[in-house]
């Protein structure tokens, strides 16, 4: 009789549906909540399901910054993933396991992997600090060619000066067959407020002038048979 009447209530049970805010346990089955990290019926820790098309689609676009690392909860390849992204390694790696996570089962994902629960949030996170991490980079690589394309504009205007100099000498010499130390005697003025330009040595035979530039350390010199190397 004790049997007969227990028999209902574990098909009621068996065949009740679970509501919207539960699910099955992982382990035995119970109808549990869907917060529920721990099954009170069997006390195993539920794992988060994991979505393959998700995981694809994380895998190809930040698989490089290990982002499909963090969704499947596996943060210290993660973070491995973040620190060797500029190598290139780590994006070879992850096309490779693209590509099996394609032609792998989603129940065999399921088995193998679990979604981490703040999956998102630490997604974004990882996928942040692949962004800086690989701007660090690039402005490491970009900001001394700057400078050098920067300093080499900077001399290009110091020099053009200097020949502006030259052409402005040999014009006086021609006429008072000396060279000036004066620039106001030639008629010289250059053509930036960056620029300077100082006559250190002038007289019958040759001058000799030097040229800077107030955002350039280096200094160019000329004298009457034109600039020295």
């Amino acid at each position: 009789m004790d049997q007969q009447q227990s028999n209902p209530t574990n098909q009621r049970s068996i065949n009740r549906v679970e509501a919207p805010d539960e699910k099955l346990c992982s382990s035995c089955g119970a109808i549990i909540k869907i917060k529920a990290e721990i099954c009170p019926k069997c006390g195993v820790r539920q794992r988060s399901p994991i979505n393959k098309a998700a995981l694809l689609l994380i895998t190809f676009f930040l698989g490089g910054i290990g982002a499909h690392k963090f969704y499947t909860g596996r943060y210290w390849q993660g973070v491995f993933y973040i620190l060797f992204c500029w190598t290139g390694i780590p994006g070879l790696i992850a096309f490779i396991e693209f590509i099996i996570y394609a032609f792998t089962s989603r129940e065999e994902l399921q088995e193998k992997y679990s979604s981490s629960g703040g999956g998102v949030v630490v997604i974004a996170v990882a996928a942040v600090v692949g962004f800086f991490f690989i701007a660090g980079i690039l402005a490491a690589i970009a900001i001394p060619q700057f400078v050098t394309y920067r300093n080499r504009a900077y001399k290009a205007a110091v020099t053009s000066e200097l020949q502006n100099l030259l052409s402005a000498e040999h014009a006086y010499f021609a006429e008072h067959n000396r060279f000036s130390n004066d620039l106001n005697e030639l008629k010289f003025d250059p053509g930036g407020p960056d620029v300077m330009v100082e006559i250190t040595a002038a007289g019958e035979r040759c001058f000799e002038a030097v040229g800077k530039h107030a955002r350039l350390e280096e200094s160019i010199y000329i004298d009457c048979n034109g600039l020295q190397q």
